[in-house]
């Protein structure tokens, strides 16, 4: 391996316990490690060669010298295609370089919408037009068209010659980006500051948000974790329904700002839940993933809802036959959850931003719980609010 390794000057690390978090200010990226990249991310930091790097793995984790090569050539191998270290292997560091893309305007070549629709959302119509065919989106804001009304903003997605996606609004670009989740976090943005324009954003988790008795909390995890079947669950169970998809969490007092998707109800949980809810048997069927779910549909009155605070983070994990479990998780734990998924935290993502949130962490509990039933899962999350 190669000597010359050094950070990026485009990197920022965050103090945290029992990891490493860095941010790649040129990448608009957030990246969590474990303790043993932070190890070598300190000896890095501090100018130790490779060899050295090499020897203090030996000495410190009691492995061979052959294995602690195979480790750091892993990490580092990751870090240099990252673009979080810079050294001869990996090319100049981003910032040790002019750059020479130029940025290629949308409005070059006139548009070609997939789709167009116009929707009302807390009162205000918005007018949609996308180049790249997003199902999804439409589907999800489908109970909300409004073809007959004139919009007040509108919304574009336009291509570009890259592989980036341009986020418009009103003319203005927004953002562009290759990562689709981070897409559907602006689009959403978006369309929160059209409906709350006084609105200061903390960050928008993916996942749902309910609240029983004022207190509010957010299911957060990937697609597949069991989140939104138990978010049915618990509203089933007395709890109110304020966001699924997106949770928004606003500054400075981390109150959850309702945005009441459709709850989408795959195949493995219309047994669970129909007798819960028995309009399942009529709500809008749609294909994902090969299979049909279907779209709980919620009161408009949610949108109206009044804010909460956030009080607790919650990662639920369906196992089947799994017995209830329930961990309290560090600040890392929790951080290193978020950006395993989905979580969108302004664009650009900033120091400060960065910063803010985990203040914010810290001071929220978060839990993961593993379960085998839903009425298991109800009494963790339960017992989580106590």
């Amino acid at each position: 391996m190669n000597d010359d390794i050094r950070p990026s000057v485009w990197v920022r690390k965050f103090p945290i316990d029992g990891g490493l978090l860095l941010l790649d200010v040129s990448s608009n990226c957030l990246f969590a490690y474990n303790d043993t990249a932070r190890f070598a991310w300190e000896l890095i930091e501090a100018g130790r060669p490779v060899e050295d790097l090499e020897a203090e793995f030996e000495r410190t984790w009691g492995i061979p010298r052959s294995r602690a090569r195979a480790d750091l050539r892993s990490i580092l191998g990751q870090w240099r295609a990252q673009g979080l270290i810079a050294g001869a292997e990996s090319g100049p560091a981003a910032a040790e370089i002019e750059s020479s893309v130029t940025v290629d305007g949308y409005r070059a070549a006139p548009a070609r919408w997939a789709a167009e629709w116009i929707c009302t959302i807390g009162g205000i119509a918005m007018g949609f037009a996308v180049e790249t065919d997003l199902p999804s989106v439409r589907l999800f804001l489908s109970h909300l068209e409004t073809p007959d009304a004139w919009p007040q903003t509108r919304i574009e997605i336009r291509g570009s010659v890259s592989t980036e996606a341009v986020l418009i609004r009103d003319g203005l670009e927004r953002m562009r980006t290759s990562d689709p989740g981070l897409l559907v976090g602006g689009l959403w943005h978006s369309v929160l500051e059209c409906i709350h324009p006084n609105v200061h954003w903390r960050a928008l988790i993916h996942g749902a948000a309910l609240a029983r008795n004022g207190i509010g909390l957010a299911l957060a995890g990937p697609s597949g974790s069991g989140k939104t079947t138990l978010a049915a669950g618990l509203v089933s169970r007395g709890f109110d329904y304020l966001s699924d998809d997106a949770v928004p969490v606003s500054e400075p007092d981390g109150e959850i700002v309702p945005w009441p998707l459709p709850l989408s109800i795959k195949p493995g949980s219309m047994e669970i839940l129909k007798s819960r809810f028995p309009e399942l048997g009529n709500a809008p069927a749609y294909s994902t993933k090969g299979t049909e779910a279907r779209l709980l549909v919620p009161a408009a009155k949610v949108w109206d809802a009044t804010t909460v605070k956030l009080r607790t983070l919650i990662f639920p994990r369906f196992i089947e036959d799994a017995a209830p479990n329930q961990r309290r998780l560090s600040q890392f734990e929790a951080i290193q959850n978020l950006l395993t998924d989905r979580v969108w935290l302004g664009y650009p993502i900033t120091e400060a931003r960065v910063k803010s949130f985990l203040d914010w962490l810290d001071d929220t509990p978060a839990y993961a719980i593993f379960y085998g039933t839903l009425d298991d899962a109800v009494q963790l999350v339960e017992r989580a609010i106590a």
